[in-house]
């Protein structure tokens, strides 16, 4: 927890040497900053800020960001951002929000990016199951997404011996590392559960390599094993 908070505050420390300059974005009294002005205005989190401190994750709402203590006026959309301009470079599947005084109730967002933060993945989490769990690939000209969920899920289905059981819910698990190396390959880990029941969850690690084409990306799973997993 101590090396996340100090990696942080040298990624803030960093961007806001970049402010000066007069970008975009501008700092905020919770460790942040806010990216734009009125209902376009996008605040970025923290912990979601590529290595080169060149992109990150934000939020933003339909009816602009709450003031104080409010929760989000309208409708929460998440963005890959370019920093420090503030430049949208697309939208994330996501419905996470986090002022620095209040935070989405049960909801969790994951930023595993690249070394050289030319690919990230995301991983969105509601509070029983995985909302959202994709790539993205950042080039010079344009974003390459590819939705990973789909793909993961039924993998790990078909490794469960309860396969045919619909009433487990498939997550990422965003608590657990989610790595992705400079070559396309992702690992992490994955659980089947039922919600509020005593039954014990299944738990996965997986791996998978994820290749892009200029404007085209395809993932193929590597291995998918049976693994106990921390509570």
């Amino acid at each position: 927890m101590r090396r996340l908070a100090t990696l942080i505050a040298a990624a803030l420390q960093t961007l806001l040497s970049c402010l000066a300059a007069g970008a975009a974005c501008v700092p905020d009294q919770s460790r942040s900053f806010i990216c734009g002005e009125g209902r376009d205005a996008i605040r970025v989190f923290p912990d979601t800020i590529a290595p080169s401190r060149k992109f990150g994750f934000g939020w933003r709402t339909s009816a602009g960001l709450p003031s104080g203590q409010a929760e989000p006026p309208g409708d929460v959309e998440n963005v890959l951002i370019k920093l420090p301009e503030g430049d949208v470079l697309g939208r994330l599947g996501g419905a996470y929000w986090a002022t620095g005084e209040m935070r989405a109730n049960r909801y969790d967002l994951v930023a595993a990016w690249s070394p050289d933060s030319r690919a990230v993945v995301e991983v969105a989490n509601s509070r029983w199951q995985t909302d959202s769990f994709r790539f993205y690939a950042i080039s010079d000209a344009s974003v390459v997404t590819l939705d990973l969920h789909d793909l993961t899920e039924g993998a790990v289905r078909a490794r469960s011996p309860q396969a045919s059981d619909k009433s487990r819910v498939f997550r990422v698990r965003e608590d657990l590392p989610v790595k992705l190396d400079a070559d396309g390959h992702l690992s992490f880990a994955a659980m089947l559960f039922i919600p509020k029941s005593a039954k014990p969850s299944l738990g996965f690690r997986v791996e998978m390599t994820i290749s892009t084409v200029k404007s085209a990306a395809a993932a193929r799973i590597v291995t998918v094993e049976r693994a106990k997993l921390p509570d």
